[in-house]
């Protein structure tokens, strides 16, 4: 009968979370690992086939934990204001969880990309539309620049660049969308995609 793992795989997932979040994700190791559980490798390759099905569990891991703030953001009064001013919380609290589900190499793509991986699109653009009373395509377009926005300042925040209060993230991206929904709605010539001379 095999021998029963010394850890679960919940443990393990969660002493390589702590491992992110004290010394950044460059320090996520099978040796830094196990040497943090005082265990053998085989006790990581009992639950997962890889490094790669740890790294796998552990961005679900960090998502959960993302999401919470999430969650809060669309709670507030305009959920879509909500959800930019916690993302940036997120950044600010949790900046190598940040990193690592937004900033790493391997997170990186298309803007596009970025913004499918974060997940809540669809969800936010429907927000939109019933805060600005607009279109899809003008909630979409408005919601990708304030996302371009959002994940500057989130960017700037986890890597310790600076910092801002909520009421400091609530004006700021009530200036920026309202900003960005009447460039669209307007079509002013500046917004325009023709390039500058």
């Amino acid at each position: 009968m095999p021998r029963k793992p010394k850890y679960t795989k919940e443990e393990l997932i969660d002493t390589a979370v702590t491992i992110i979040r004290e010394e950044g994700e460059d320090s996520l190791s099978a040796r830094n690992l196990v040497k943090r559980l005082g265990t053998a490798p085989a006790t990581i390759f009992t639950h997962f086939d890889s490094m790669d099905d740890l790294e796998e569990a552990l961005t679900e891991k960090a998502r959960s934990i993302y999401n919470v703030y999430v969650d809060r953001g669309l709670k507030k009064n305009p959920p879509f204001k909500g959800f930019a001013i916690e993302h940036v919380k997120f950044s600010l609290d949790e900046p190598n969880l940040y990193s690592f589900l937004f900033l790493r190499p391997k997170a990186l793509g298309t803007l596009s990309d970025l913004i499918d991986r974060e997940g809540h699109r669809e969800r936010l653009v429907v927000e939109a539309m019933k805060v600005f009373g607009c279109t899809r395509e003008t909630a979409e377009e408005v919601f990708e620049n304030l996302v371009v926005y959002m994940f500057g300042l989130a960017s700037m925040c986890s890597k310790g660049l600076c910092s801002f209060t909520e009421e400091e993230l609530a004006r700021k991206f009530g200036l920026a969308a309202g900003g960005f929904l009447y460039a669209v709605k307007e079509n002013l010539p500046w917004y325009s995609v023709v390039p500058v001379e």
